[in-house]
């Protein structure tokens, strides 16, 4: 059973049936440390969420998370937004060792700076240059991703940087980052909305620890579950494979009426049942850490 999975201090834990009158009787607030460590936004959301369920304190403030802390912020250019895209694909189906060491080679490559568009367009456009980036540990597919993606920036640089600099345009750019682009699937523009542009209300429902997350709250919350069923238009069945998993999968939609619950600040809560999925805590550590580095 994973260390955060359900042991709340400071509250007493309530029975299945206490859930929903349990929000509305009691009030929690963060520890001002940990308040003050975190960016003001990332404070706003917490306090919405443990409005809907103060039970969720103790998760919250288990350890710090990496990617809301407050930090430097980094400018909003399409350098910025190409490299975070461009460092997800190199990213894809390795670990984030291996990821670094292949990102840190193509940037010495570059004087030490991420390429932009423009630099990477030259080097890919001759076969040296060509052979050049994928010697940094790439592999002929990821270099045809990459160059996707430089090509769509170069030719839509100015519908890029209106799309990204817009409000409540997630669902839009996630569609044409995966019309556009090879090798960016649902999921990876998600996490785009995430580490490149600080959207917060993100969920991607379809990833694995998510679900898993999702399963471990809903546990022992009968009636929010029979709450969540009866509320349901669509059923959207789980694509998760029954193989034998220890824990309950929900379909699709259940999830995402769970979720919808702590809109507009769901990317948060995607960061908390990542926290609720995981057995390991030096490996939740890690994978948060990675995450900004992306």
């Amino acid at each position: 059973m994973s260390r955060f999975k359900r042991s709340y201090t400071g509250l007493k834990r309530p029975l299945p049936d206490e859930d929903e009158e349990l929000s509305s009787k009691v009030t929690v607030e963060l520890p001002k440390d940990f308040r003050d460590r975190h960016t003001v936004e990332f404070g706003l959301a917490c306090d919405h969420i443990l409005r809907v369920d103060p039970t969720l304190l103790e998760i919250i403030t288990k350890q710090d998370f990496p990617l809301f802390l407050r930090r430097e912020q980094q400018p909003q250019t399409l350098a910025h937004h190409y490299a975070k895209l461009a460092s997800a694909i190199i990213s894809q189906q390795i670990s984030g060792a291996a990821a670094r060491s292949v990102k840190a080679r193509l940037m010495k490559n570059f004087g030490s700076e991420f390429p932009t568009p423009l630099q990477m367009h030259e080097q890919l456009s001759n076969p040296a240059g060509r052979e050049m980036i994928r010697a940094c540990g790439l592999s002929g597919r990821k270099v045809t991703y990459l160059e996707s993606l430089t090509e769509y920036f170069i030719n839509n640089e100015e519908v890029i940087e209106k799309l990204f600099n817009s409000k409540g345009k997630d669902e839009e750019i996630v569609e044409q980052l995966t019309k556009n682009v090879k090798g960016i699937g649902r999921w990876t523009a998600s996490m785009f909305l995430v580490s490149g542009l600080g959207s917060y209300d993100v969920f991607a429902v379809e990833d694995l620890g998510l679900a898993r997350g999702c399963s471990n709250y809903l546990s022992d919350k009968p009636t929010l579950v029979a709450k969540l069923t009866a509320s349901r238009i669509a059923v959207k069945k789980s694509k998760i494979k029954h193989k034998k998993m220890n824990w309950k999968i929900y379909d699709e939609d259940l999830i995402e009426l769970c979720a919808e619950r702590f809109a507009p600040y769901r990317t948060v809560l995607m960061f908390i049942f990542w926290r609720l999925a995981s057995t390991n805590v030096e490996v939740l550590e890690k994978n948060e850490t990675n995450f900004v580095s992306k």
